[in-house]
């Protein structure tokens, strides 16, 4: 269970106005709109929460930490709550560390990502939205604070997941990300207020092993 939650926060990293109602914006409108703001963003950090509704078990896990980005594919998502995971990618290889068993699994990125989406990070995708994915409006258009609500479909491929995004029709900026899997399940990752442009160096998506954690390599 732990693990699809985990599963879901990879997905999405594979993947972030006007002041008129969010419910009369033309959606070519709004993604050029995204597209324009997240060509102007080299990195970003933001605090987010992730809620995964297991529909099975009728279960839901809670967590919450720190997330970055930085072009082209680079990424760390920091879990504070309820556990303290790390998954971290330097955009040619992702690691995880789960931090009760102490154990840090490697693995090359094509193996996480067998798609042409490996080598993006969310901020990448948003600047390339319109070439990478079929955009369309969801049920309601907005939701209940008046973000913008988009469904994406990757182009020429099979998707077994639904993906929609919401989005801040101010200020184009990722809101909210909900992933969908084939047997019900429902993972909600919504971020914070964000910091951009931050100048974060490339070995800050680098990971160091913990000390006498167990490491496992996978091709």
């Amino acid at each position: 269970m732990r693990k699809i939650a985990l599963a879901a926060a990879l997905f999405a990293t594979s993947l972030l106005f006007t002041a008129q109602p969010a419910r009369t914006q033309d959606p070519s409108t709004v993604v050029s709109g995204i597209q324009k703001k997240y060509a102007s963003i080299n990195d970003l950090s933001s605090p987010f929460t992730q809620v995964t509704r297991i529909k099975d078990l009728d279960e839901k896990i809670a967590s919450s930490g720190k997330v970055w980005f930085k072009k082209p594919g680079m990424m760390k998502w920091q879990y504070e709550e309820p556990w303290k995971d790390t998954i971290v990618s330097d955009g040619k290889k992702v690691w995880y560390f789960d931090s009760r068993e102490n154990q840090a699994t490697e693995m090359e990125i094509e193996s996480v990502w067998a798609d042409s989406l490996g080598s993006y990070t969310i901020i990448s995708i948003l600047e390339d939205l319109d070439r990478l994915f079929d955009v369309r409006p969801a049920a309601g258009s907005a939701d209940e604070r008046g973000n913008v609500l988009l469904d994406l479909k990757q182009k020429n491929r099979e998707q077994s997941k639904q993906v929609t995004i919401a989005v801040d029709p101010k200020t184009y900026m990722l809101r909210e990300i909900i992933i969908g899997d084939i047997f019900g399940n429902i993972t909600v990752i919504k971020l914070g207020t964000p910091e951009v442009n931050l100048g974060i160096a490339d070995s800050f998506f680098s990971f160091k092993k913990p000390k006498g954690a167990k490491m496992e390599t996978f091709p």
